[in-house]
């Protein structure tokens, strides 16, 4: 009887986590309907698949996702890894300064974010940031992943940036100021949005930010950020009292991603 049991036990948890892996999220109802569980077996099967590394809940979504999920390329392999690893140091970066932060990657001449604390955060910021494209010439993200970038492959974005259709875009048709722009953020440790930026919100033009790259040696990563509103603070202030904690969150990450990888 207790060996029936337990193979019970076991195939549930892997229905559970085979229905996470065929999803890139899915919430505690989603899982109920695809596995026929009820929910309250689901949340131990859950608890335990997280305590064991296997799953974890996004910031972002707050859905249920795989961790280290069987991956069509290293590209998607990495995000996940990255992804993973980053949530809990965003976290408890957000507990700390209570601003929120954002983990983006670089994908056909956009930044991605792949998670973020802004739920976690009592500012209320655009929340559905995951849902857009992040143009790198404007973003604080962008400008310091391009920053950091090797020079093969910051000259191929800066091409493909110059050939874009997209206005935003334009800048790139001036090389010079490009670099100049870059040269800067180096110098200075860290990069800065363009005053009125924004995607789709217009309100998002009165938020600023601060980006660092996460670097593993000499590859860039990606890039998170610090975002605040504008009228709670100038940059310098912020900078004196927030950059040291980001730019240590974004080693810490690069830690853990270098020990998972």
């Amino acid at each position: 009887m207790q060996k029936s049991v337990t193979i019970r036990a076991l195939s549930r948890g892997l229905a559970v986590l085979q229905a996470v892996q065929r999803e890139a999220g899915l919430s505690l109802h989603d899982l109920s309907r695809v596995t026929g569980l009820a929910k309250p077996t689901l949340v131990r099967i859950l608890r335990t698949l997280e305590s064991e590394g296997y799953v974890r809940r996004g910031l972002t979504d707050q859905l249920y996702h795989a961790n280290l999920r069987s991956a069509a390329t290293g590209e998607e392999l990495q995000r996940s890894v990255l992804t993973e690893v980053a949530a809990p140091v965003l976290d408890r970066l957000c507990q700390e300064v209570l601003w929120p932060s954002d983990l983006a990657v670089y994908g056909d001449g956009y930044m991605h974010v792949q998670e973020t604390s802004r739920r976690q955060s009592p500012f209320m910021m655009n929340r559905a940031v995951t849902r857009f494209r992040i143009h790198m010439l404007q973003s604080g993200m962008g400008r310091a992943y391009l920053a950091y970038c090797d020079p093969d492959s910051q000259a191929a974005i800066i091409e493909r940036l110059a050939n874009s259709d997209d206005p935003r875009n334009r800048l790139a048709r001036r090389p010079a100021k490009v670099m100049e722009m870059l040269a800067g953020i180096r110098r200075k440790g860290y990069a800065t949005r363009e005053t009125g930026y924004f995607v789709t919100q217009p309100m998002e033009a009165r938020v600023s930010a601060i980006a660092v790259p996460v670097m593993a040696g000499a590859e860039v990563l990606g890039s998170i950020n610090l975002v605040w509103i504008s009228q709670a603070a100038g940059e310098e202030l912020f900078v004196r009292r927030h950059l040291d904690r980001l730019v240590e969150a974004s080693d810490e990450i690069a830690r853990r991603y270098e020990a998972r990888s």
